[in-house]
């Protein structure tokens, strides 16, 4: 939230609670952010988000969103939106700052390839790994002035500049977020190809398994980058380079409906009922 605050950017969660619940939920953790009560579905309709998989009749469940985060600027214009196929998994703080505002998490390098005709540094955003929570491996490059390394898809024969985790049964990633390349035409025979030059981020999103890593102090995450740099007259060979970063796991909040920490909501099972009753009455 300091990184948030200091941004100028302000953080709301909404959702189908009464607000005497996320009141108690707000003071049970600690939260610092406002905490909006939608307990006629109304907002979550508007946006189009009723979770419309569920039955009308399935009580208390009918009437909450498909869970996900916007990113709305001054003018109310959503500019990023972010949900997810595992609906379980949540966007992670670093990425909305960087979407609402650039780069504002400074990350730390942990390794770097030799010099040769590129660099890069492998980085982690973010404190730790969070079950549910996405965050990013951060490949930062350097191409010399005058080169260039492909962007996806490379010219056939030739290597686009990737990023590959080994397998890892305890991580979930995504996409790798590549930026936008720029177009280069070779000025002997005009072939036109996508690439990208100078100082540039290629970001991997992951997060952990829930139930395997339960107890977990730390994960070890390996892979390697792939690059081919050039020019307009010859390219080098394909590179590769390993990197592996020791990456510390935070544990999630227990659930509120029993569990060990249902100490910290002695609410919640009222409620849930009281959730349960709402649906009938308006039914």
């Amino acid at each position: 939230m300091p990184h948030f605050e200091a941004a100028g950017i302000a953080v709301y969660a909404l959702s189908y609670d009464e607000p005497d619940a996320l009141r108690d939920f707000r003071d049970a953790h600690q939260i610092t952010y406002s905490l909006l009560s939608d307990p006629d579905s109304k907002v979550i309709s508007d946006f189009g988000i009723l979770n419309t998989l569920i039955d009308p009749n399935d009580h208390p469940w009918y009437g909450i969103p498909y869970p996900g985060t916007y990113v709305i600027n001054g003018n109310g214009v959503i500019t990023h939106k972010f949900f997810d196929n595992n609906l379980a998994v949540r966007v992670g703080p670093e990425q909305l700052l960087r979407a609402a505002n650039g780069d504002s998490v400074t990350v730390t390098q942990t390794s770097s390839a030799k010099p040769n005709s590129s660099t890069f540094a492998v980085s982690f955003a973010g404190e730790s790994l969070v079950p549910t929570v996405q965050r990013d491996v951060v490949v930062r490059f350097n191409v010399p002035d005058g080169r260039h390394v492909y962007a996806d898809p490379a010219p056939a024969g030739s290597v686009a500049v990737t990023v590959q985790l080994d397998a890892n049964d305890h991580l979930v990633q995504r996409p790798l977020v590549r930026p936008k390349p720029s177009p280069h035409t070779l000025g002997s025979t005009g072939e036109q190809f996508n690439v990208h030059t100078g100082d540039f981020e290629l970001r991997l999103p992951i997060t952990v398994n829930t139930p395997d890593i339960d107890g977990v102090p730390e994960i070890t995450i390996s892979g390697e980058v792939l690059w081919q740099t050039c020019d307009d007259d010859v390219c080098d060979l394909p590179q590769r380079e390993g990197f592996t970063l020791t990456l510390p796991i935070a544990q999630p909040p227990a659930p509120a409906l029993g569990g060990p920490g249902a100490e910290l909501e002695p609410k919640a099972m009222q409620h849930f009922q009281q959730m349960t009753q709402r649906r009938k009455v308006k039914d």
